[in-house]
């Protein structure tokens, strides 16, 4: 195995592609795209990520199908684009309230998924792989700000 955060971001991306596809079968009906379930878990589970650009880089698509993705969802309601308030080049996006239903169906098929994905595997294995990323994010966190 590959020592390389190349190799460890394309298993996390492999993993949001499955994740993305299994929850878009459950989501036939609302005819969303595969990135437009990832922005909105995205969104719901980490409010510090609400730019295009943070969007960008953690799903490792480019910023034209970020930008119609949030646009879309902008056009169902779902989000929002507020200008930041200290920097007005910003543009932060943020759940509306009437993504809040479709976010807790989203929460109860991703519980679903994660019973059947991780079957088999140890809680013991998933905290010690919790572990792991924290330690390699502090890493990058400390080599970061030099």
């Amino acid at each position: 195995m590959q020592r390389t955060v190349e190799a460890m971001l394309g298993y996390f991306n492999q993993i949001r592609q499955v994740y993305a596809n299994e929850l878009n079968k459950k989501f036939e009906e609302e005819r969303f795209s595969p990135n437009e379930i990832s922005v909105l878990i995205l969104l719901s589970n980490n409010r510090t990520i609400n730019t295009a650009s943070q969007l960008k880089v953690i799903l490792g698509v480019s910023k034209g199908l970020v930008s119609r993705s949030v646009e879309s969802l902008a056009a169902k309601g779902l989000v929002e684009c507020r200008q930041d308030e200290l920097d007005r080049r910003i543009q932060r996006i943020y759940l509306t309230d009437r993504a809040s239903p479709l976010v807790s169906r989203l929460e109860r098929e991703i519980k679903k998924i994660n019973e059947v994905f991780l079957e088999g595997i140890s809680q013991e294995e998933i905290d010690q792989m919790e572990v792991t990323m924290t330690k390699i994010l502090d890493r990058f966190t400390e080599k970061g700000e030099r």
